[in-house]
């Protein structure tokens, strides 16, 4: 069996996902889908050898002969061709032979083999998805097994085989093709012969010579179309003629099976994470699966539930200062359901201690551990830190020196949430299991203290034993000074936010709950006046049947369940009753009354303030968001935001200090596009979106309405987030053609920036990922996807992400930097609550001049852009005072 190993390795990798990856960082979908492949074909070909044959990178003699041959073919992505060497390395550990001529192409290599197999009698089956092969067809003794897609699709051919599908016999196919052409190699064939036409030549005149020879009995057009493109047509077959004497510098006969190194080849799977491929493979190929390795971790692969217990304060005091010592400890915390602490677990890599609660109310204890704990100790690993800081806070216990949050390192990492379970991540980067007397993360009853007690054991070894691993990847893939100088600190920021909290004026937030439940009722008898009937407006059904039955008014799109009623559907046919317009109304007014009135006010405290949760894992920007309750989403430019902001209070004798990034999102757009205009524009100070309608309609500045500029903002802004015309049209309410003049226009006036984003897709494509000026990465799979659509929304995630994430990086540096001037000027300011790409803090009277101009210090000198960073900053006794 010979094997074309560029076509299969290709064919392997577009076929599975790109997000097949190492904890190390190493993609593996190629090597995963090839050796998938060699097992079916093993497995169902039974093969006495085999021999892979591969491309090299240099020219062959067919670029000397057609200086444009394959110009056209895109470079392919970088994880793609960093897979080939190991896909090589992989198959001559199994024992087979690699075989590859500088100067040729593996067809002709393949040609070659083929050949030699034919006249040493053998039967020969050649493995491709290349039909340049189908001319080597020669019964009984070579076929063609052709991969027509994916990595288990294939057609075994013979000479019926080959006529069946091309209309000619094998040996006319380089004709047959010479006369169609190859786009795929760039090669032109005469225009108007497609297959079918090539193959009635072919069948009628026999050969290249025959045909041109009777090119006066065809059409007109084809007459001439064949006259002019003689020397085209010869060329090609020429080039597509495969090269059957390549100098292997091998005989057939020393063509043989090597010793499988099963040693390495079992590292090598290893290495790569491959382990139930090994099986597979173990099977097909015949080799053992490393028993002595397996024996030798067995007693290793899942954690221990042994530790020592400390209820003696002088013992636990000699075990903290003993601590001290070791390179880094492990911590996990156990809770009840109310979220008190029952204990902690520490660990230092072999072993695991527990502190109870009883000894971990001695102030000797607590001070021992806010010691070890400090910026002075050995550095503490944890799962999710936020919430380990949060409930030994609560108990005295400062955690300022955490290195590794698991949690975090596993979202820079593979770009996912914070919902993983711990046990998936250590089985992930190690070979080490949760005990299965141990329910899973989350699973637990707590009807016990020693269900709580052993799961902080288990995850206290877990953490352990992530330490290195997790250390090692950061590194590996330039994420270790994101993770430690930006997201691992910001811990501690977050969580004393939480702990903080916002005030809110409790009397303002019931007011506005009852206004728009007003609101809502006298929207509702409006509904119901216009319907003719009362009905529940909240229900689906019964407003479909309103609208498209009783009404007749004309329906949109359907869905499984029926006509739709959603606000698109609604915009839609708004100008065809009045109904319309009041329901579109008492739908924003009924979700401001449920999520805001109602919502803000089951989130109050006692001491009425609102305590959001923030996460640092949930977008894969990198930006951060909040829940219980979401402030992110209250509306930022309407009279009803602006009135729920009213409700925001600092305490007594403060005020709210609101600092906001000026268009952060488009300076980040002017600095990585390095696009002059729009940078000018910036660091001279004009109103942005007035350049922006300037230069891109052409007009003076001056002439500029509010209209123009409003579009001109939303086509700025458009950008930010990859939007296209069809968006900018439904954005603008205009027709696609239009919305494509506009950005047309746009890219002409600044086309730096269409020229970034169309590099941001292409380095995309070849990593996989994306790529912030800080190292935060974000996986798009989505562009390798055989769907339009989806390959389309992939786009914009790759145009999108690296200025979302720059954004995000510089926000949070900016945060970071304003905390640690507050604590080192020991300020009684504090940072209460962060927004988009603002931060509000709660100003001490007579701080707030202070507090202004150090915040805007910190945050305008957050990074270093090409753009100056500009914020706009504001007090008052209100988050909307503030805002203005």
């Amino acid at each position: 069996m010979i094997i074309d190993g560029n076509s299969l390795t290709y064919r392997a990798f577009f076929a599975l996902p790109p997000d097949m990856v190492t904890s190390k960082g190493q993609t593996t979908n190629a090597v995963y889908g090839f050796a998938s492949m060699l097992v079916n074909l093993i497995k169902d070909q039974q093969p006495k050898k085999i021999v892979v044959a591969f491309d090299r990178p240099e020219k062959t003699f067919r670029h000397k002969k057609l200086v444009s041959y394959k110009a056209n073919r895109e470079k392919q992505p970088d994880i793609l061709y960093e897979q080939i060497p190991l896909v090589k390395e992989m198959v001559s550990l199994l024992g087979y032979m690699t075989i590859d001529i500088e100067g040729f192409e593996a067809d002709d290599v393949i040609a070659t083999l083929a050949t030699m197999g034919r006249d040493a009698g053998e039967e020969v089956v050649v493995v491709t998805g290349d039909r340049d092969v189908f001319q080597l067809v020669e019964d009984p003794h070579i076929k063609v097994l052709y991969n027509k897609k994916g990595v288990s699709d294939y057609a075994l051919y013979d000479e019926k085989g080959i006529f069946d599908r091309t209309g000619v016999a094998p040996e006319d196919y380089v004709n047959y093709a010479a006369l169609r052409g190859d786009t795929s190699d760039n090669l032109p064939g005469v225009p108007g012969v497609g297959e079918k036409t090539a193959a009635k030549l072919i069948n009628a005149y026999g050969d290249l010579e025959g045909i041109f020879s009777a090119s006066s009995e065809q059409t007109p057009k084809l007459k001439q179309n064949l006259q002019e493109n003689e020397d085209l047509a010869h060329l090609n077959a020429e080039l597509m003629t495969l090269i059957r004497d390549v100098p292997l510098g091998i005989k057939f006969e020393d063509l043989i099976n090597n010793e499988i190194n099963e040693l390495k080849v079992n590292d090598f799977l290893d290495k790569l994470e491959l382990n139930t491929l090994k099986k597979r493979l173990s099977v097909a190929v015949g080799f053992a699966v490393n028993e002595k390795e397996k024996k030798e971790t067995a007693k290793d692969s899942v954690l221990d539930l042994t530790y020592e217990t400390f209820l003696d304060k002088e013992v636990t005091l000699k075990k903290i200062e003993a601590l001290s010592s070791c390179e880094f400890i492990s911590l996990a915390e156990s809770t009840d359901q109310e979220g008190n602490l029952t204990g902690l677990a520490l660990g230092d890599n072999q072993s695991c201690f527990w502190l109870t609660v009883d000894v971990l109310q001695s102030p000797e204890v607590i001070s021992e551990l806010n010691k070890l704990f400090s910026t002075n100790g050995s550095g503490v690993t944890v799962h999710d830190g936020k919430k380990s800081y949060l409930h030994l806070a609560q108990n005295g216990i400062i955690l300022e020196n955490i290195t590794i949050d698991v949690t975090l390192a596993q979202h820079l990492l593979e770009g996912s949430d914070s919902s993983e379970p711990l046990s998936e991540i250590l089985s992930k980067y190690t070979n080490i299991f949760f005990p299965p007397e141990v329910e899973r993360e989350g699973q637990l009853n707590f009807d016990s203290e020693g269900d709580q007690l052993h799961e902080a054991i288990v995850n206290a070894k877990a953490i352990a034993k992530l330490h290195e691993p997790l250390n090692e990847a950061l590194k590996s893939q330039g994420l270790h000074h994101l993770n430690k100088d930006v997201e691992v600190p910001l811990v501690r920021v977050l969580a004393e936010m939480e702990t903080r909290g916002i005030g809110v004026d409790i009397a303002e937030l019931k007011r506005l709950r009852d206004e728009f439940t007003n609101q809502c009722e006298g929207l509702r008898t409006e509904i119901h006046n216009l319907a003719g009937e009362e009905f529940n407006v909240n229900s689906t059904k019964q407003l479909r049947e309103i609208l498209f039955e009783k009404l007749a008014l004309t329906p949109g799109k359907k869905t499984k369940t029926g006509f739709s009623t959603n606000a698109a559907t609604l915009e839609k046919i708004k100008d065809s009753h009045p109904i319309i317009d009041k329901l579109l109304s008492y739908r924003e007014v009924e979700k401001l009354r449920s999520t805001y009135g109602e919502g803000l006010l089951s989130c109050v405290d006692d001491d009425n303030r609102i305590r959001a949760t923030f996460h640092q894992t949930v977008t894969r920007t990198g930006r951060l968001s909040s829940d219980a309750p979401n402030l992110h989403n209250i509306p930022v430019r309407t009279e009803a935001g602006k009135s729920f902001r009213k409700a925001f209070i600092p305490a007594s004798k403060h005020s709210l200090l609101v600092a906001d990034y000026n268009q952060i999102e488009l300076r980040c757009i002017a600095h990585l596009a390095d696009e002059k205009e729009l940078k000018t524009a910036f660091n001279d100070g004009q109103d942005i979106h007035t350049a922006v309608a300037s230069r891109t309609w052409g007009i003076k500045p001056e002439e500029i309405d509010s209209s123009l500029r409003s579009r001109a903002k939303m086509v700025s802004y458009g950008l930010a987030y990859g939007m296209e015309a069809y968006g900018l049209a439904q954005r603008l309410d205009i027709p696609v053609d239009e919305a494509s003049e506009i950005l047309r226009a746009f890219f002409e006036a600044f086309p730096g920036i269409k020229e970034y984003m169309n590099e941001s897709i292409e380095k995309a494509r070849k990593k996989g990922y994306t790529e912030t000026l800080l190292g935060r990465r974000r996986k798009i799979p989505e562009l390798l996807s055989n769907n339009f659509n989806v390959r389309q929304a992939g786009e914009r995630q790759a145009m999108n992400a690296p200025i979302q994430g720059l954004a995000a990086d510089i926000f949070k540096i900016a945060l970071l930097s304003i905390d640690q001037e507050l604590q080192k000027k020991s300020y009684k300011s504090a940072l209460v609550l962060q927004v988009h790409d603002e931060v509000i803090l709660e100003t001490a009277t007579e701080e707030i001049e202070a507090v202004k101009k150090m915040v805007q210090k910190k945050m305008e000198n957050a990074y270093e852009l090409s753009v100056e960073l500009k914020v706009d900053i504001a007090t008052g006794k209100s988050w909307a005072e503030a805002k203005g």
